[in-house]
């Protein structure tokens, strides 16, 4: 269906899809490296979703799930874990959205945040792995 050589799924994009703003995009197929140092901003207290684009190469990827952990000045303030599915192969960018979620809000909760994500399957293959940041500011800037 897809692609024989590389891995059998490839994580693409990420995209944060606030509700009162243009979504996010980060490339997961450059430089990983760059992404901690380029935050998303986001409004303290506004909605969001994550949504993951992906490609299922050669075989059925089963138990798919997306994890990510959250730190604030080196403390975890918050772990997720959602079941993301089973998918066979095509050619096609398939896209998996989380439900909503708040972003933190108040005085103390604005700052900067470190994210570390990953893609796993059922067997615990990490798909893909990446950090990224973001920022939570009283306004969109």
């Amino acid at each position: 269906a897809g692609d024989r050589s590389g891995p059998n799924v490839v994580v693409e994009k990420m995209i944060m899809r606030p509700t009162e703003s243009e979504p996010k995009e980060l490339d997961l197929m450059g430089d990983l490296s760059k992404l901690i140092s380029t935050p998303i901003v986001l409004k303290e207290g506004c909605e969001y979703r994550i949504e993951i684009q992906f490609r299922v190469n050669r075989e059925i990827v089963t138990g798919l799930k997306y994890h990510h952990t959250t730190t604030r000045k080196g403390v975890s303030v918050d772990k997720v874990s959602f079941m993301v599915g089973s998918y066979g192969p095509t050619p096609k960018v398939q896209s998996y959205v989380s439900p909503s979620d708040e972003a933190p809000k108040g005085m103390i909760s604005r700052g900067h945040y470190r994210v570390k994500s990953k893609f796993i399957d059922e067997d615990k293959n990490v798909c893909k792995e990446w950090e990224w940041a973001f920022d939570i500011k009283k306004d969109w800037e």
